[in-house]
Parts: structure tokens; sequence; C-alpha cells
């Protein structure tokens, strides 16, 4: 009994310490993003760091000199991968949105002049539709549109200037780098000084809990990183090869919109759609057919062998969870609402199974949960 009351005793007491950090971090929560972006940076590329250093000899390994360099060798890999993607691709994007933006007026005036005839061109096709129902959709069409490209320059402004100020915010900040230099070289002992805190009794629930992180938030992060590249290039060829203006453009748009879950590959054809709509109405059934191909190339050859089924909700609560996720955390809301969800779903079930009547061994409540994504 003394042994249960000083135990209580520490947790007690840990809460309490713990309860000031916890709300001082929450009141610091805007200043502190870019130390979240950093850490978030560090989870991605740490399986890429802890295989490059797997390789090494095996008296450098573990050394935090080599580590560093490790790490260093990473850091140029990544950054020439990204700056020079972003060197090929961010010019000929800029470009395309200037020149969208000046014409997105008289585009928007020809995709409501088109809309009433692309409708009634697919309607005549159908000759047993009635002429009454014929013209309402014609006019539903028509009211359908106007509100969309009405507001389409003024969210496209208020979107880009966000974007703008979010990257010059995250470039000013020096830190960021070094952060994640930090966290990524130091990352073994940190591990170790952490489950040095933690009882001898409970260390192998720390680690399984650990392991369900990485395989479900870590997986599908990098999962949708994968994707949205995958999108993106896809969206774009495509749509170069069907002479869409603005492809590049709009196959960005539609990778960046991939990350949004469930509704994504929705959301990326909008502007594409609007776009051959205005240029190119004959286009329009093409652009439509792209989209519904680059979709079932994702979900069938895709998305199995890159997320598998990490998340596995079903499509009714993930709809909900997005409408929770944009109201109590924005666009961040939207973004991490499923696979958190996912997280607390496999932790509760980890946990039901430790403190069942006859509770599994860590090791085999662990296996038992990982067993419940491939059922």
């Amino acid at each position: 009994m003394c042994w249960m009351n000083d135990q209580r005793k520490r947790i007690l007491t840990t809460l309490a310490l713990l309860l000031p950090v916890a709300v001082l971090l929450y009141t610091s929560r805007a200043a502190l993003l870019p130390f979240i972006v950093g850490t978030l940076f560090a989870y991605l590329l740490l399986p890429l760091v802890n295989w490059v250093d797997s390789y090494a000899p095996s008296g450098l390994r573990g050394r935090r000199w080599w580590r560093g360099f490790m790490v260093f060798v990473v850091y140029l890999l990544a950054a020439a991968v990204v700056l020079g993607s972003l060197a090929l691709i961010i010019p000929a994007v800029v470009a395309q949105v200037n020149l969208l933006t000046q014409r997105l007026p008289e585009l928007a005036r020809k995709a409501y002049s088109a809309a009433p005839q692309v409708m009634r061109a697919w309607v005549d096709g159908y000759n047993c539709v009635p002429e009454n129902i014929r013209q309402t959709l014609q006019h539903s069409m028509a009211d359908a549109v106007q509100p969309i490209l009405s507001a389409l320059p003024t969210g496209a402004f208020r979107a880009l200037s966000a974007i703008l100020s979010t990257l010059s915010f995250m470039l000013g900040l020096l830190v960021l780098p070094l952060w994640t230099f930090y966290l990524l070289r130091d990352e073994p002992q940190v591990s170790t000084l952490f489950y040095r805190l933690i009882p001898p009794a409970y260390r192998a629930d720390a680690e399984s809990i650990q392991a369900l992180v990485n395989l479900t938030l870590g997986s599908y992060l990098r999962g949708q990183l994968i994707l949205c590249l995958s999108v993106g290039i896809m969206f774009t060829l495509g749509l170069l090869l069907l002479g869409v203006d603005y492809a590049l453009l709009l196959g960005t748009i539609a990778g960046i919109l991939e990350v949004v879950p469930a509704l994504g590959p929705f959301l990326g054809t909008i502007p594409a759609v609007l776009v051959a709509l205005a240029t190119s109405p004959s286009q329009l059934l093409k652009v439509i057919v792209l989209a519904l191909a680059v979709q079932q190339i994702e979900n069938t050859f895709l998305v199995p062998q890159v997320t598998g089924e990490t998340v596995n909700l079903h499509p009714a609560l993930v709809m909900l969870l997005l409408v929770v996720g944009s109201a109590v955390g924005g666009i961040w809301g939207v973004i991490l609402s499923v696979p958190l969800t996912a997280l607390i779903r496999d932790l509760v079930h980890y946990l039901y199974l430790r403190l069942a009547d006859e509770p599994l061994a860590p090791h085999a409540a662990l296996a038992r949960v990982r067993a419940t994504h491939s059922a």
C-alpha cells in the first residue's frame, strides 16, 4: 500500500509540474509554429537519416559527430532535391499565376457564358430528356456557376496572400533548420533520456505506443506527401497532353489540395474544370475524365502501396471529422483530424487490451492492434 501511495504522489507531482508547462505552451502556440514545423520535418526525415546511419562502419555508428555528418549529408540531398524542383517549378507557376490573375475577369465571363452552352450540348445528346427538364438544367448550371466565378477572384487573392505571408514568415525564421538539425542529430540520446525518465515497468508500453505513433501518424504523413507529389505530376502531365492552359499551375493546386482527406481530389478538380470551361469548353469532358482516371489510379495502385490501411476510417466519419477539424483548428484541423483520430483509436484499442481482465503483454497488444490494420 505504501508503494501505491508513493507512486500516486509521484504521478500527482508530475501532473502538477506538467500542467503549467502545458498552459505556457498553449498560450505561446503562435510563436512555437517554427518549432512545430521543424519537428514535423525531423519526423519525416528521421527514417532516411537512420537508414543512412545504419550503413556506417560499426566503429563510427553511434558517435555524435558522425551522426551530425550524416544529418548534414541528408540535409544537402534534401535541399538539392527541393531547391532544384522549386527552381524548375516556381518560376513557371508564378508566371502562370500572374497571367491567370490578369485574365481572371475575362475567363470568368467566358466560363459563365459557356456553362449553359456546354450543358445544352450534353443534354441534347439524350433525346429522351424532356425540353422542360433541359431548360431547368441549363438555368441551374448558370445559377450555380455565377456565384462561384464571382467569388473566385476574391478567394484566389486571399488564399495567395495568406500563403505568401505564411511562407515569408517561415523563411524568415532561421531557427527552423537548426532546430531540425539538432533533433535529427541527437534523436538517439533524446530517446534514451526519455525512456530513462519512465519507470522500468512502463517502458515496454512506452515503446509500444511510440511504435503505434510511427505506424499510424508517421506512415500517414509520409504517405500523404508521396500522394500529393504523385497526383500533382499525373494531373499536370494529363492537362499538358490535353492542351489545357495553365497546366502546371492547375496540377500544382491539385497536388496541394490532395492533402485534404476525402475531399482533396474533388477540390483539386474544380479549378481545372473552371479553366477548361472558360478557355476550351470542348475539353471539359476530357478534363473530368482525366480527374476520374487520376483518382482511380491513386485509389487502386498508390494508396494500397503508400498508406495501406493505416487510417481505415469510414467515409461518413471522415466527413464529420473534416467539419469538426475545420471548426476547431482551421486548415491544420482539416489536415490532421483524420490521422489523429486514427491514432487515438489505436491507442484506445491498445490500452483496452492492456487493461482487460486478462491483460495482454505489451508486445502482444501491439501485435493485435497492428493486425487490425491488415484485417
